[in-house]
């Protein structure tokens, strides 16, 4: 199958998953089963997937994928394709998370600000799960919710990135 008629198929399936989402449910009570979430990490993986260094990478999708699928989200909500370079497709819960790579449910356009702020949010976040201090299925319902109010869950442990 040609690459662009697969995503486009998988854009279309994924667009139908999103309206009924986006119109028949309230996500801001949904428990971990139902989020968009990678059934790979679970609290006995953590060691083999997202504590492990350079985890996300091995299952990041390419990015001829996530332009299309940033392209439609912005067409979607009337923006022109020229301000494509003004928005950051980032994965609602990340996958230094567990969130799922490839589920429409867990995209979200963000400006670069607010990119950089989540980033180190989830950065705490993937931190204090690996250390044990913040359960898996609670940093991922938090996340969620509200990526800011998700932040209190680093009280006390250090978000200063690593280089």
């Amino acid at each position: 199958m040609d690459v662009k008629i697969g995503v486009k198929l998988f854009l279309k399936i994924q667009s139908i998953s999103l309206g009924v989402i986006f119109f028949g449910l309230n996500l801001g009570t949904s428990c971990a089963q139902e989020l968009p979430l990678n059934q790979s990490v679970r609290a006995e993986t953590l060691s083999e997937t997202i504590c492990m260094r350079g985890y996300t990478r091995t299952i990041r999708p390419p990015a001829n994928v996530t332009n299309t699928i940033k392209y439609e989200m912005l067409r979607k909500k009337g923006y022109a394709i020229s301000s494509m370079h003004d928005f950051i497709l980032d994965h609602k819960i990340p996958l230094s998370l567990g969130g799922a790579p490839n589920d429409l449910r867990n995209f979200m356009l963000q400006t670069e600000d607010e990119s950089k702020d989540k980033d180190r949010v989830e950065l705490c976040l993937a931190k204090t799960v690996c250390a044990g201090r913040v359960s898996l299925d609670e940093a991922q319902r938090e996340i969620w919710r509200d990526w800011r109010s998700a932040s209190r869950l680093c009280s006390g442990f250090s978000i200063i990135e690593d280089n």
